[in-house]
């Protein structure tokens, strides 16, 4: 199993909205990319100074299942349309569980 967990800074310019923009783009990629095992999803809480503001954390049973993801349509127009205009930094790592 392979956890995929990647974190967003919202970008000074993000609209306010820019949260429930991403979360109705990666329902629509949960519902769509069958290679998602798990798939988890959501903005800071803001307890700590200094968090990121949005994080994904996705579960897939082996490398080429998180390929598939990576490259499916839906992912690639998600990053492009609703992820890649609102964010100023993103970090992301992969580990196996």
């Amino acid at each position: 199993m392979l956890r995929h967990i990647a974190m967003f800074r919202f970008s000074p310019e993000a609209p306010a909205d820019a949260a429930r923009s991403l979360e109705e783009g990666l329902t629509r990629i949960r519902e769509t990319v069958e290679t998602i095992a798990a798939y988890t999803f959501g903005p800071d809480r803001g307890l700590r100074d200094g968090n990121y503001d949005f994080a994904v954390v996705a579960d897939f049973e082996n490398e080429d299942d998180f390929r598939t993801y990576v490259d499916h349509p839906e992912h690639q127009a998600f990053i492009r349309e609703r992820l890649s205009p609102v964010i100023s930094e993103r970090v992301s790592l992969q580990f196996e569980l």
